[in-house]
């Protein structure tokens, strides 16, 4: 039989509320690997802020940028709050909790922050559902502060793991506690779909991977949102003419991002109307370089190394006084993902007055596409090159189209040193090109990518020999510089993609895979070709058990487990530690379950007719290593009901720790 342990895992796994439990994020907390209680956490209460008093003040502070939270004053500190518990392995950990009724998310921002080697820091709320990190040394910042990224709810549980071998100890203090008021996430979200329709504000809104964006894919992989101070703007990587990668980014200068901003890249739905958008490729940690009132500029210099899979481009620019003759913007209105406004007839001078800022020496943009919102402030305006212009002021609202008013990029070069950073050669020219780090010598690539074959030519909704790999046959491989999924950039690392010669390209693609199609473009510099992937439905019971062996299970995550078949049939999933078959004649007969001695019935679940699949998460915290798992399922048809069940294959995982 099953040990208890397991039959309390089969258990779990039958109760609605497990069914639904999900870790957001890689990283084993203390609470999670060595079962420490989350009730007996010191809490540390945050007097709420007058929120009405927030909102109105949001009303009439004119085109600052989108403010979500309140910052709130808190001194916390290791030496005198919270709880130190010692772990089985000799490390320590210190645990404290923030709670302010009403909030929205919390946001943490240290003003004392520095990790040895071996520390570890996790977020997560008192069911171990949601869980953020790790956090390890490589979040130090030369300024030794952070801001971690919104917590959703309104309390968190902050660890920080010790390690019992470091000599020297961690820095860390509590200033300051972010306040959400508005709902971040909820703005994250509420305009994801592109258009909402009607003719008011944020009804022309337009996603950057709809047609209209297409020509400009090196200049979606510039633009990155910006969180810093309860406040969301956009901002652009922008180069220098050492073609050097240096992290700079153009903003707006009334953003007042400080050193504690968090960067997010390719933010953007992976289609037109609306699709998966990646929230975790995010980066925190400036340093303010250069900032000139008149102009609305602000420079930043990115103090981590953005990583590599974030597929960065940095942005050309331009510091004539000429009128561009076509205009285009990308920003992240109300927080949300990318979107792209176009002025076809491109851009004349003005000078404008803004409440809190002054007049602006500004580029007039009139949209034939799109329009902008609060948290758009400091997007980029590019020309009819591709090349920067300025960071987006504001304009005055209203109905579609809109009127919008961006900062002069010439006139912040003239009245500071910004050429320091983006001209460091004293080369003194007036504009230059974009630096993309996959493809270090500039132009096109030299061959367009072309795509003749693909193979397979369709996949299943639930492959079990997930990830499923996809290799395309062609011409013209040998320059790739990325390659995207439905509008997304796959992972340089680990890899998502290689090149084993210029005739084929070999794409990993990770589960889920919704039915219907999927989207793979290859990207050469400036060129790129692209080709349709059909997802189909299985044709016969399939499941899928990611990290099956001769992967291995990690008992601090749960699993996930895939199951395919026709529309609205209902699988009922099986498992078992023994792969002795199991009969129960005229029911079932399963290859499981030691003549059913050993078998567990996990639920039953019914084939999402929209994705072709039914997905269950089981928690198996606490088996021991060396655990085997077997899984089955036994199908059900909806069209033709009959006994017995149609059963699926076998998928099996060992655990590993």
């Amino acid at each position: 039989m099953l040990d208890a342990r397991i039959s309390a895992l089969v258990a779990l796994a039958l109760s609605s509320s497990l069914a639904s439990a999900q870790i957001k994020s890689e990283g084993a907390a203390a609470a999670v690997a060595y079962g420490l209680p989350t009730a007996e956490v010191p809490t540390v209460f945050v007097q709420p802020p007058d929120v009405g008093a927030y909102l109105a003040e949001d009303e009439v502070r004119g085109p600052f940028p989108l403010r979500y939270g309140a910052l709130m004053d808190v001194d916390v500190a290791w030496a005198n709050d919270g709880v130190w518990d010692q772990l089985e392995n000799g490390d320590w950990a210190w645990r404290f909790k923030v709670l302010s009724p009403g909030a929205k998310s919390i946001g943490l921002e240290f003003d004392e922050f520095w990790l040895p080697e071996g520390g570890q820091i996790n977020l997560y709320d008192d069911t171990l559902e949601t869980v953020f990190g790790s956090y390890t040394s490589v979040n130090n910042q030369p300024h030794e502060q952070i801001q971690f990224e919104p917590f959703p709810g309104e309390s968190v549980i902050f660890e920080y793991v010790h390690p019992a071998g470091a000599r020297e100890m961690a820095k860390l203090h509590l200033g300051t506690v972010i306040y959400d008021y508005r709902g971040l996430f909820e703005l994250e979200n509420q305009l994801d779909d592109g258009s909402g329709g009607g003719t008011g504000a944020g009804s022309c809104l337009v996603n950057v991977n709809c047609p209209e964006g297409d020509p400009y894919e090196l200049q979606k992989r510039a633009t990155v949102r910006t969180l810093s101070g309860g406040s969301l703007c956009s901002g652009a990587l922008i180069n220098n003419t050492a073609f050097d990668g240096e992290q700079l980014v153009l903003t707006a200068w009334h953003c007042g991002q400080g050193s504690n901003t968090v960067f997010r890249f390719n933010y953007q739905t992976s289609g037109c109307s609306g699709g998966s958008a990646p929230t975790g490729q995010n980066v925190s940690g400036a340093t303010n370089l250069a900032s000139y009132q008149s102009s609305d500029g602000r420079l930043l210099r990115i103090n981590s190394n953005i990583p590599s899979n974030y597929n960065p481009y940095f942005a050309g620019w331009n510091r004539t006084t000429q009128n561009p003759t076509f205009a285009m913007s990308m920003h992240h209105p109300s927080g949300g993902v990318k979107k792209i406004s176009i002025d076809n007839n491109g851009a004349t001078k003005v000078s404008v007055g803004f409440q809190g800022i002054g007049t602006v020496q500004a580029w007039n943009c009139n949209w034939n596409v799109g329009d902008t919102l609060g948290g758009s402030s400091g997007g980029p305006l590019f020309d009819q090159n591709g090349q920067l212009r300025g960071g987006l002021t504001g304009g005055p609202g209203g109905n579609c189209p809109m009127i919008d008013y961006y900062g002069r990029f010439y006139t912040f070069w003239s009245n500071t040193n910004i050429d320091t950073w983006l001209d460091p050669l004293g080369l003194g020219v007036t504009s230059i090109d974009g630096f993309d780090p996959n493809n270090p010598g500039g132009g096109p690539g030299g061959t367009t990518p072309q795509i003749d074959s693909i193979s397979p030519a369709t996949i299943a909704a639930v492959n079990p020999t997930s990830p499923v790999t996809i290799t395309l046959t062609g011409d013209g491989f040998d320059g790739v510089t990325s390659v995207e999924v439905d509008g997304v950039p796959l992972s340089a690392f680990p890899p998502e993609f290689s090149v084993p010669n210029n005739s084929t390209l070999v794409v990993t693609l990770q589960p889920p895979y919704n039915v219907g199609t999927k989207t793979i473009k290859v990207i050469e510099g400036a060129l790129s070709d692209e080709v349709v992937v059909p997802v189909t439905f299985n044709l016969t019971p399939t499941i899928d058990l990611v990290n099956s062996d001769p992967s291995f299970l990690i008992s601090a995550f749960p699993l996930e487990v895939y199951m395919g078949s026709f529309p609205n049939d209902l699988a009922f999933l099986l498992v078992s530690t023994s792969l002795v078959p199991s009969t129960l004649p005229g029911i079932f007969s399963a290859s499981i379950g030691n003549n059913l001695t050993n078998l567990f019935l996990v639920n039953n679940f019914v084939i999402n007719p929209a994705t072709g699949y039914a997905k269950v998460d089981i928690p198996i915290s606490g088996l021991p290593t060396g655990t085997k798992l077997y899984f089955q399922a036994g199908v059900l048809s909806s069209v033709l009901p009959s006994l017995p069940l149609n059963m699926s294959n076998v998928e099996s995982g060992t655990v590993l720790f």
